[in-house]
């Protein structure tokens, strides 16, 4: 393939990869503490044959390096619902997955399941700070979560705390869908957080932000295609030229 082509090529490659992240963003933005994701683009140096000087015969090409989140929080929004708690400062709550696995989330839209099991909205246990689901006893109608994410009743006492952790590297959290994450770094119990109850975190999306970035992408996207459709054209007119004087 032609140089000029291939390098345009990388480029509307990686921008079709940043519109796809920017489409998920507008998808997610009334999704209970989604955060904003972004795509994280590279250098990847090729260097051509030739008898030219090593500067001119390096090509640059785009490459997509990863993906950076924006885990600022999102704004509070008071639903008055019981079971809604937003977690406000550093860490994110522990859930149990249906595999087994421990997992983590922000996502404070909680539910019981059949046996009164707290859970999530999306149906994963959220665990203690010993790493148990939360079992509330039946008919419990007054629970309360103060800030510090002890769960309790006033007609029974103290039910659980809730476990909250931060981590050691935040930036090697892997998305693993349901807005949940799997951490490959060393998790501790956060202590700069409270919980508040009859409030959600809404996500950290701007809408305007999103769509400007998306007109953005998609005008870069297209000035590209005009080049290389211009490069394409010019080289048919040099071999119809060739072809001519043979």
């Amino acid at each position: 393939m032609d140089t000029l082509l291939s390098i345009g090529l990388s480029h509307q490659v990686a921008r079709r990869r940043q519109m796809d992240v920017i489409a998920n963003n507008i998808a997610n933005m009334s999704t209970t503490a989604f955060k904003r994701e972004n795509v994280m683009f590279g250098e990847y140096i090729k260097e051509a044959s030739g008898g030219a000087s090593k500067n001119m015969r390096q090509i640059s090409y785009v490459q997509d390096f990863g993906i950076s989140r924006n885990m600022a929080d999102g704004r509070l929004e008071h639903s008055g619902n019981i079971l809604d708690i937003a977690l406000n400062g550093d860490g994110m709550f522990q859930v149990k997955r249906e595999n087994g696995d421990i997992a983590f989330t922000r996502n404070g839209h909680l539910a019981f399941s059949p046996d009164s099991t707290l859970i999530t909205s999306t149906g994963q246990e959220i665990l203690d700070d010993a790493g148990r689901a939360i079992k509330i006893p039946p008919n419990i109608t007054d629970l309360k979560f103060a800030s510090d994410g002890t769960i309790s009743s006033p007609s029974i006492g103290q039910i659980a705390k809730l476990g909250v952790v931060t981590f050691e590297d935040i930036t090697k959290l892997k998305k693993i869908g349901n807005n949940m994450f799997r951490a490959d770094t060393p998790t501790t119990q956060s202590t700069d957080f409270h919980i508040m109850q009859g409030v959600i975190e809404s996500s950290n999306i701007q809408p305007v932000v999103e769509i400007t970035r998306m007109i953005e992408v998609s005008r870069a996207y297209m000035s590209t295609a005009k080049l290389m459709d211009k490069l394409q054209e010019s080289k048919s007119r040099a071999l119809n030229q060739l072809a001519k004087v043979g």
